[in-house]
């Protein structure tokens, strides 16, 4: 029969039989054909196009199943009390409750998995059947003191992907492109950005900064070793006090009103394009973070005052 799941109902370590109309009225819905009045379901099918052949004797036992018949095992298993049986070596049983634990024969007692009915899903089987791997622990990641926290803004995420620049998987990558004439195909880590490895190796760069606004090693640090961040167009790092403003992250009309600040240097930077103050009160009002047009917090280094940036779609 090869791989099989057996949900079966146990009372002092003895199988008794489940209740073949519950058995009946939890598969017949995954049932690809018409099940003849009387009969037991002997063939289901998930939503997933997963299948199982299905025999129902004292339980029910379900063979080769599919990762999308996990769930209706799971159901059949929450509806009568019984246990779900992974046959194996080890063996291994899911129950709803302690007390049914009590029951399963000796041998299954100690390595049962207790499951309320309000968790057992088919998830919960696939996790005992396969567990997921522990989370891969990641180091921590390199300053950047004009985007201090990539990861909270999308530039920087946790990915098991090895990066073009040092041919190495460092649990982290960097979700913005890569600017330069000889830069490879593929994505860089934020170790590459931070250290100018990804700069001194293509030549490569990651932010446009307009020359004079800020010094040179400044210009240097956003342009060739600060992790960029998705906006709709392109346009220069903004400068504050003679320096590079710090990205806190994009923002909306909502997230602007807790940075006054921010807010009135924006509808200053609208003054300076020609607009009036029904345009400008508009455009601020329309903000969306996940959509256009998108507003950009940033904050001074030398004076702390929140400041903001915006485009358009």
């Amino acid at each position: 029969m090869g791989f099989a799941i057996r949900v079966h109902k146990f009372r002092e370590g003895d199988i008794v039989p489940v209740d073949a109309s519950v058995v009946r009225e939890v598969l017949e819905p995954y049932a690809p054909y018409d099940v003849p009045d009387g009969e037991s379901v002997e063939w289901v099918r998930a939503a997933d196009g997963s299948e199982a052949e299905v025999y129902l004797d004292h339980g029910v036992t379900f063979d080769r199943p599919g990762p999308g018949v996990l769930y209706p095992i799971a159901e059949v298993a929450r509806r009568t009390r019984a246990a779900v049986l992974l046959l194996g070596d080890p063996a291994a049983a899911i129950v709803t409750s302690e007390e049914d634990r009590a029951h399963l024969p000796e041998d299954l007692r100690g390595t049962a998995v207790v499951a309320p009915s309000s968790v057992l899903t088919g998830a919960t089987i696939q996790q005992v059947i396969r567990p997921l791997p522990e989370p891969r622990p990641r180091p921590a990641l390199p300053p950047f003191p004009y985007h201090p926290d990539p990861v909270a803004t999308g530039s920087v995420i946790a990915a098991a992907e090895t990066c073009v620049c040092c041919g190495h998987d460092q649990g982290w990558i960097c979700t913005g492109p890569v600017y330069g004439a000889d830069v490879p195909d593929g994505r860089v880590c934020p170790y590459c950005v931070a250290f100018g490895t990804a700069a001194e190796r293509y030549g490569a760069f990651f932010n446009e900064v307009e020359a004079r606004r800020i010094p040179d090693d400044a210009a240097r640090r956003i342009r060739e070793r600060t992790p960029n961040f998705a906006t709709w167009q392109d346009w220069d790092w903004p400068a504050h006090c003679g320096d590079g403003g710090v990205f806190l992250g994009a923002v909306g009309a909502g997230e602007l009103r807790s940075h006054p600040q921010a807010l009135d240097h924006l509808r200053r930077q609208c003054a300076e394009w020609g607009w009036g103050t029904e345009r400008t009160e508009g455009f601020v009002g329309a903000l969306d973070k996940d959509g256009g047009p998108t507003g950009y917090l940033f904050r001074c280094r030398v004076c702390d005052t929140p400041f903001a940036h915006a485009d358009f779609t």
